[in-house]
C-alpha cells in the first residue's frame, strides 16, 4: 500500500489564484483564549459565527432565533440528539424490470445491479436534500442542528469512495451509521465501522483471512481513524505504533466478509474458519499488550486497546478543531484547547457531544481571529447560499424534478473539488490535512470561476432548471430566487441602509472589515443616485402589490444579494 505521505500530495498546482497562498502555516496571536466560557456580547455577529461554522448557510430567521435563545440554549438546540431517520432515497429514473418501481426506495433490494450509477446519483441527491431542508421536523421544534455538518465530518474521517465500494446500498447504510452516531460515542462508532460493509469492501477487509492477512484496514485504523501516525522514531516504527502492530491488528480483523444477497443494513458476517485464532502480541507502544482469540468480538478488543492511549482522544479532537475552528494547531492551541478537550472526551467515555459543547461555549471559539479564517468548502458555499436565500415553492413538483435539481447541485460541488460520493482517497479531502494550504486548496483558477458561475445561476431571472426529462414530466420546471420574502422578517424593510448593514453582518464573517465605501456601493446597486428610491418603491409595492411591482422589488434584491455573494468575503467562514 502507498505511504500515506504519497497519498496526500495535492493534485493541483499553484496558479495565479494561489500565488498568495500559504508557504508556511500562519501563526496565531500570542496569548489566545482557552476553553473558559464565552463572556462577551451575544449578538447577531456572534450568533451568526456559531451557526456559520456548525450549519450550512444559516438563515436570517435562524440567527435571530439564536439571538433570542441565548448562547447556552442555542448550543443545546444545536446539539439536540433526538433521533431522526429520514425517508429513504428513491428510485427517480431507472425503469429497468429488475429495479424497484420509480418512486420506491432501492436501499433494501436483495441484489444490487451490475451498474448502479443511477442509484449512486439518487443517493447523492438525497444527501443534498437533507442538507438543504434542515432543520428536520421534530417534536421538539429544533430551529437548527449540527447533524448534517457532523455526518459530513464523519464521512470525511472514515473516508470511502462509492465508485470503489461499487454498491450504493453499502454506501447508504454506512451513512445510516454515521447519522445514528453523529454526536454519540466515538469508540462505539469505530467498532461499527470496523465491520461496516462499505468499509470492508473499500479497504479489502473481505479478503482478510488467516492464510493471507490483508493489512489495508488495520493500517488506516491506526493512521487515519484513531491514533494517528506521528513521525518515524525507529526502524518500521512511528510515534504511536509500529509496522508489527499493523500486522498483529490485521490478524485480529481476519474472518469478516459481506453477504451481498441481503436486504437491510447488517450484512457483515464473521466466518470462524477464516479467523486467526492465535494470540496477538503488540509492541511497547501498547505496553506489549496481548489480545487473545475472541472470535467476532476480537476487533472490539483491538479498539479498546488503541483507546487506552491518550493520543487517540487528542487525535480526534484535532480533527474536530480543524473542521470547526481553524487549521493551525500550534503548541499554544495544543496546550489550551486540544489537550483539555481530549480530557473532556476521556472523562465522558468518548462521547462527542460534551466535547462540542465545551468547544462551542469557549472564549477561544469566538475570538475575532478565528472568524473568517476558513475558506468555505464547496458544499458550504453552494448549498449554504441555497439554504440562505428563499426560493419559489416546490411542493407541487414531481419528486423526479426535485431529485434532478438536487443531483445537479451535486455536480456543482463535485466540479469544485468536493464529491459527496467519492473522497479523493482514504485520507479524505486534502483541505483538512494537507499543510500548509489546508482549506486554501478549495480555491484555484478552475474552481473560483465555477463558484462565480453558480452564484449567477442561482440568482438569474430565468431561474434554475429542475426538469427531470423523464417521460410525462413538464418540459420546463424552474426554481426562482425570491428574496422578496425577506421583507416579512426584516425589522426595517423600507430602510435600505438598515438592510445593507444587516446583510453584511449576515453574509460576511468579519463585519468590521467592511468599509463604509463598500456598503455605499451595495446601497447604490438598489437606489442608484436616488437615496429615497427604495423607500418609495417599497411603500408603493406595499400599498399596491401588483405582479409588476413585486417583480421589480424582487429583482433589486436579487441583484444586491448576488453581488454580495460574489464578494471575496462570502467565500470565508
Amino acid at each position: 500500500m502507498l505511504n500515506v505521505n504519497d497519498k496526500k500530495k495535492p493534485s493541483i498546482k499553484r496558479d495565479k489564484v494561489l500565488k498568495y497562498a500559504n508557504r508556511e502555516l500562519p501563526e496565531f496571536p500570542r496569548n489566545i483564549a482557552g476553553l473558559e466560557e464565552y463572556s462577551d456580547n451575544w449578538n447577531f455577529e456572534s450568533a451568526a459565527h456559531l451557526l456559520r461554522r456548525t450549519c450550512f448557510g444559516p438563515k436570517l430567521s435562524e440567527i435571530n432565533q439564536a439571538i433570542t435563545l441565548g448562547l447556552n440554549e442555542s448550543i443545546d438546540k444545536l446539539l439536540n440528539e433526538e433521533e431522526f431517520t429520514p425517508d429513504h432515497p428513491l428510485n427517480d429514473r431507472d425503469d429497468d424490470e429488475n429495479t424497484p418501481p420509480i418512486g420506491e426506495t432501492w436501499v433494501n433490494i436483495l441484489e444490487n445491479k451490475n451498474n448502479d450509477f443511477i442509484q449512486k446519483k439518487s443517493y447523492e441527491a438525497w444527501r443534498i436534500s437533507l442538507i438543504l431542508n434542515q432543520p428536520h421536523q421534530s417534536p421538539n421544534n429544533v430551529p437548527f442542528s449540527i447533524r448534517e455538518k457532523m455526518v459530513l465530518f464523519w464521512q470525511n474521517h472514515f473516508a470511502t469512495e462509492a465508485i470503489v465500494v461499487g454498491d450504493s446500498r453499502y454506501t447508504y447504510w454506512m451513512n445510516y451509521r454515521l447519522r445514528k452516531h453523529f454526536i454519540g460515542n466515538f469508540k462505539n462508532l469505530v467498532k461499527e465501522i470496523n465491520v461496516d460493509a462499505a468499509m470492508l469492501v473499500y479497504l479489502g477487509g473481505i479478503y482478510n483471512v488467516k492464510e493471507a492477512p490483508n493489512e489495508n484496514y488495520a493500517r488506516e485504523l491506526f493512521e487515519l481513524f484513531t491514533i494517528g501516525k506521528g513521525p518515524v522514531d525507529g526502524e518500521d516504527s512511528y510515534t504511536y505504533y509500529t509496522e508489527e502492530d499493523i500486522i498483529q491488528a490485521a490478524k485480529v480483523l481476519t474472518g469478516w466478509y459481506v453477504e451481498d444477497v441481503f436486504s437491510g443494513s447488517e450484512r457483515q458476517r464473521f466466518e470462524e474458519e477464516n479467523h486467526d485464532k492465535t494470540t496477538k502480541v503488540f509492541s511497547e507502544k501498547f505496553n506489549n499488550k496481548s489480545i487473545q482469540n475472541n472470535y467476532e468480538d476480537e476487533h472490539k478488543d483491538l479498539v479498546d486497546m488503541i483507546f487506552e492511549n491518550e493520543r487517540t482522544s487528542e487525535y480526534i479532537c484535532e480533527k474536530i478543531y480543524r473542521w470547526f475552528v481553524y487549521y493551525v494547531i500550534d503548541e499554544d492551541v495544543t496546550s489550551k484547547i486540544i489537550k483539555p478537550l481530549a480530557k473532556v472526551l476521556r472523562d465522558n467515555n468518548y462521547e462527542i457531544k460534551p466535547v462540542l459543547s465545551k468547544l462551542f461555549r469557549s472564549q477561544h471559539f469566538f475570538e475575532i481571529h478565528t472568524r473568517g479564517a476558513m475558506i468555505k468548502s464547496p458544499s458550504d458555499f453552494n448549498l449554504g447560499v441555497l439554504r440562505q436565500i428563499p426560493f419559489s415553492d416546490t411542493s407541487s413538483f414531481d419528486f423526479r424534478d426535485l431529485y434532478m435539481f438536487w443531483r445537479n447541485r451535486g455536480y456543482d460541488i463535485s466540479n469544485q473539488g468536493q464529491d459527496l460520493l467519492d473522497s479523493p482517497n482514504v485520507a479524505g479531502w486534502p483541505a483538512y490535512y494537507q499543510d500548509p494550504l489546508y482549506n486554501e486548496l478549495w480555491i484555484n483558477a478552475v474552481t473560483l470561476p465555477m463558484r462565480t458561475r453558480d452564484i449567477i445561476t442561482y440568482f438569474r431571472d430565468s431561474g434554475i432548471n429542475a426538469t427531470s426529462g423523464e417521460p410525462g414530466a413538464p418540459e420546463d420546471v424552474r426554481i426562482y430566487a425570491e428574496p422578496i420574502k425577506f421583507l416579512d422578517e426584516i425589522e426595517k424593510p423600507d430602510d435600505i441602509d438598515f438592510m445593507v448593514e444587516l446583510f453584511c453582518k449576515w453574509l460576511f464573517p468579519v463585519y468590521s472589515e467592511i468599509s463604509d465605501e463598500q456598503k455605499e456601493e451595495f446601497k447604490n446597486i438598489v437606489v442608484g443616485n436616488n437615496p429615497n428610491m427604495w423607500y418609495d418603491e417599497y411603500h408603493a409595492y406595499i400599498n399596491n402589490p401588483t405582479d409588476e411591482a413585486k417583480t421589480a422589488i424582487n429583482k433589486k434584491l436579487k441583484t444586491l444579494l448576488k453581488e454580495m455573494c460574489l464578494m471575496p468575503e462570502n467565500h470565508l467562514s
